[in-house]
């Protein structure tokens, strides 16, 4: 079927090319020009074909381009028609906020007008017209809110009442001190309070401090000068409105003063400002340490002198268990261990010394002797007799945190009567870094079982005292330093001069940028829950024979 269509169209074809060439005169003849007219036609019209394609080609490729370019446009419009969008309503959203936030203000403002002529009518009417009272009126005259002022009024009702409870603590300790029977027999003169007219030097600092007072546009007066062994502190009144300008006359002061360190400031009581300025060597009051009459039993460690009297700590109380030392080479640190070992022996407590110089403590075996009985696992330890001491070098340490974590374990099961008993067990560790085994396993052991003894040992009459030369944070770089978990059970923390603020932000719990402007030779402070005392520690430098007992 294909092959006939095939053959009708070349017939066709045949026939077409016949009757285009024939000649016009005589129809039986084909001319050759005829044919080649013929094919001209047909390149022609093959060439206009081809370039029409090409043409359609082209006007196809510009439709595409112009669709693609439309929806382009199509797109972007969209995108910048939610943009748009967003950005009316993130505007209109601020705008309803500032709304709000002006209502606001102008309800405070109509609370304000009509409750600060009650508020003032209340203090007249009740008598308390105090420094809270006053300093909430003035924060709802400037402005603050209702709940600012109730949560600053309740801090400063906090701070107040944490001064008086300090204030009961410490009288309530020279009450116990005076029952229980301790007297001074060496009579030691108290820290007096001396006027600024008394002294040309205390004239002239206080000259300094108004005049940079006067410099940041602060009216205030000096209204007492207290001379304590190693600061003189100048107090001055200063109204709760200005306490803002209080950081712009410290730094004021330590330029008219001329200190290198920081001066210390704090708020001493209600709308006054105590400064510390450090004393010269020449000016210093040095106390030797007192011979006194000591209780068997007690656990309590004289420190110094402070202008509130005598320091002591008792490490039978809940707040100051544990002790935490830190101090450069030539503060007092090593001093102050010395006295401390000597205090708790002559109380009939068991005192291990490790680490540090042996040769600070060569002087005690000879007067606190020790029998030599091996205790069962732990041959090195001979059993502690009343008013006995054993000094050892770094490397034992770790097995007398065993020791000590072991009596732990056995006091834990005994009763309250039998506990009472059992003699005080002091482990005073010096210089601790140097203690802290570098092997990883041991070190784990090591700052786990301290830990434990720290913790438990407060009420099992189990104590420690860990000296330190500055205090750093334990890191990897650092696996040497004090442990968190230590520290947090070490409440009792004494400072003397540190070379850096950081070792006293580290041991302190409170004002620990003051360890640079200690004087070194004793002058430290101590800190364990109220308590907030700077202090001279006394001079030991032999061991008092008349108060040895056999």
């Amino acid at each position: 079927m294909l092959f006939r269509w095939l053959m009708i169209g070349c017939q066709s074809l045949l026939a077409l090319v016949l009757v285009t060439t024939v000649s016009k005169k005589n129809p039986l003849l084909f001319l050759p020009g005829n044919i080649i007219a013929f094919a001209k036609r047909v390149r022609s019209t093959l060439a206009l074909v081809s370039s029409a394609a090409i043409d359609l080609r082209k006007l196809e490729k510009e439709y595409e381009d112009i669709e693609r370019q439309e929806d382009m446009l199509f797109t972007l419009k969209e995108v910048q028609g939610e943009e748009q969008l967003e950005f009316l309503e993130t505007a209109a959203e601020s705008r309803r906020s500032h709304e709000d936030a002006d209502k606001q203000m102008e309800r405070q403002l109509k609370m304000l007008q009509a409750t600060a002529p009650l508020f003032s009518e209340l203090l007249q009417l009740t008598g308390r017209n105090g420094a809270v009272e006053r300093m909430a009126l003035g924060m709802l005259q400037g402005g603050a809110s209702i709940g600012d002022v109730l949560v600053a009024t309740a801090d400063a009702e906090i701070k107040l009442e944490q001064a008086k409870l300090a204030a009961l603590q410490q009288k309530q300790m020279s009450m116990q001190a005076a029952m229980t029977g301790q007297q001074i027999s060496q009579s030691v003169p108290a820290p007096a309070a001396v006027s600024p007219d008394n002294t040309e030097l205390s004239s002239d600092k206080v000259s300094l401090l108004m005049e940079a007072a006067k410099v940041v546009g602060l009216k205030t007066e000096c209204i007492q000068v207290d001379k304590a062994p190693s600061y003189e502190r100048l107090v001055f009144g200063a109204k709760i409105s200005d306490y803002e300008l209080l950081p712009k006359w410290k730094k004021a002061a330590k330029l008219a003063i001329g200190e290198e360190y920081d001066i210390p400031m704090y708020v001493h009581g209600t709308e006054l400002v105590a400064w510390e300025l450090p004393l010269s060597a020449q000016q210093r009051t040095f106390y030797d340490f007192p011979v006194r009459q000591w209780v068997e039993g007690g656990r309590k460690i004289v420190l110094g002198q402070s202008l509130d009297g005598e320091v002591i700590v008792d490490l039978a109380s809940e707040d100051t268990p544990q002790v935490l030392v830190v101090g450069t080479t030539g503060s007092g640190k090593s001093n102050f261990l010395r006295a401390a070992a000597y205090a708790l022996l002559m109380q009939g407590a068991r005192v291990d010394i490790c680490g540090g110089k042996v040769s600070d403590y060569e002087d005690f075996p000879l007067k606190f002797p020790n029998k030599q009985r091996g205790l069962e696992g732990f041959p090195h330890r001979a059993t502690a007799h009343p008013k006995g001491i054993s000094i050892n070098s770094m490397g034992k340490t770790f097995e007398y945190v065993g020791e000590y974590f072991l009596e732990c374990n056995r006091r834990n099961s005994m009763t309250k009567q039998e506990l009472e008993k059992q003699p005080p067990w002091v482990l005073l560790i010096d210089e601790y870094k140097g203690t802290v085994p570098l092997d990883a396993e041991q070190r784990k052991t090591y700052d786990q079982q301290l830990c434990e003894v720290a913790r438990r040992g407060r009420g099992l009459k189990i104590h420690l005292i860990i000296g330190l030369q500055r205090g750093s944070k334990r890191t990897k770089d650092d696996p040497q330093a004090l442990p968190p978990d230590l520290r947090d059970n070490l409440p009792c923390r004494i400072a003397f001069r540190c070379v850096d603020a950081t070792s006293g932000r580290m041991v302190l719990h409170h004002r620990g940028s003051a360890v640079t402007s200690l004087q070194g030779r004793g002058d430290g402070i101590v800190q364990s829950g109220l308590l907030d005392i700077r202090f001279q520690a006394y001079k030991f430098e032999e061991i008092p024979c008349n108060e040895l007992q056999n």
